[in-house]
């Protein structure tokens, strides 16, 4: 509805694809759906992988090194392993709380040695930092400096247990390292094969639209064309072929004729209001179309045919669908740039749930606007009504 600020924008699959629209903070702001629906697989099964390596290498390295300080290396491998879990549910809800409390782990496990003594590289805490080292990029694959913080975190955290147990710099710091930046550049080269495929996809839907524009414009010049022939030249075959002379039939046939045509797609380009032109929708069949019409709103002939053919189709779509007898119908130009708003408070629908081959209408409507260089977009929502709006820029 006009005015209602949280309504849902809905837009064609082209629209969302050019836009990358993204519905996690931690997607990239400018990442298609490949690369969002990469991110959040990545970002769900990373912390389960961590979780089910410290896991297993923490059972088998208690079993096979008792000590004293079990308990705390238990509590220490509990909380290594809880925690990812719970990262991979509630990941998107809470980010930075999870980064908080995965630096803040890091940093117990490799100061633990001062209790548990020096680890060795075969040890279970060397290799919940080393899975800590290489998970952490694909835990926030949109956040890279989130990444490079958590494994310059554990890396450090190690090297200063190593130090504080026993009083050496262990020199497995520099695999630490070694194993982060690969795994940073593994999920670069991923991302960016991601990527590729967004820009295959919106290149196909783009391909996929221009075809619709050509077809919908055919499709307009071959029912123009069959209009001609069922009316004005039928008409003027009826007059060449009468021999009673009687034509008083012919000026209420002429006027007929000429509301026909002039209603439908005309083959100049003269400009018309196009106020004027949506004004004769307001007694729609079926309908009460409240019109707020800022005209004269003076447009080129074929762009305004595109829009008050698009309006007509929606108002059919109104009375056939929403269940909303009294829609609102808004036009006005500010600055060059035409808007034509269609708003109704019926029973709306979510278009995501629409099978393709029912998307005719929006799908038309778009590819009209597309021919003549301007945009059409639908906002919806179950029970909250459908918007569809029509934009047409000069120059």
């Amino acid at each position: 509805m006009p005015g209602n600020a949280t309504e849902r924008p809905v837009r064609t699959v082209a629209d969302r694809h050019d836009t990358g629209e993204s519905r996690d903070a931690n997607e990239h702001p400018a990442a298609g759906p490949c690369e969002r629906h990469l991110n959040d697989a990545i970002a769900w099964c990373s912390p389960l992988l961590r979780a089910a390596v410290i896991g297993l290498c923490g059972v088998f390295g208690l079993i096979g090194h008792a000590s004293s300080a079990a308990p705390v290396a238990v509590a220490i491998l509990v909380l290594a392993t809880v925690l990812p879990c719970l990262q991979s549910l509630w990941h998107a809800v809470a980010p930075v709380a999870f980064m908080v409390a995965g630096a803040a782990l890091s940093v117990l496990v490799g100061l633990s040695q001062v209790v548990l003594g020096a680890q060795p590289v075969s040890g279970w805490l060397f290799a919940t930092v080393s899975i800590t080292a290489v998970t952490c990029y694909w835990d926030w694959p949109g956040r890279p400096m989130a990444g490079h913080v958590l494994a310059g975190v554990a890396i450090a955290a190690h090297g200063a247990g190593c130090l504080l147990a026993d009083g050496t710099v262990s020199a497995s710091g520099w695999t630490l390292l070694v194993q982060a930046l690969l795994a940073w550049a593994g999920l670069l080269l991923v991302r960016h094969a991601a990527r590729l495929c967004d820009q295959l996809v919106r290149r196909a839907e783009r391909r996929r639209i221009a075809a619709a524009a050509v077809r919908a414009r055919r499709t307009a010049d071959r029912a123009y064309l069959a209009m001609l022939h069922d009316t004005a030249s039928t008409t003027l075959l009826m007059v060449s072929t009468d021999t009673t002379g009687d034509l008083g039939w012919l000026p209420a046939a002429a006027r007929r004729d000429l509301e026909v045509l002039t209603a439908y797609a005309p083959v100049t380009d003269d400009d018309v209001d196009l106020a004027g032109l949506l004004s004769s929708l307001a007694t729609y069949p079926g309908l009460t179309v409240h019109t707020e019409l800022h005209g004269p709103i003076t447009v080129p002939a074929i762009p305004a045919y595109a829009i008050h053919h698009g309006v007509g189709e929606a108002l059919s779509n109104v009375r056939r669908h929403a269940g909303d007898s009294a829609p609102e119908l808004t036009a006005y130009d500010r600055d060059g740039r035409v808007v034509v708003r269609l708003s109704d408070r019926g029973a709306g629908f979510d278009p995501d749930a629409v099978p393709a081959h029912r998307r005719g209408l929006a799908e038309s409507i778009h590819a009209r606007m597309t021919a003549v260089g301007g945009t059409a977009e639908v906002r919806s929502a179950p029970g909250r009504g459908t918007t569809v709006e029509w934009t047409w820029s000069r120059g």
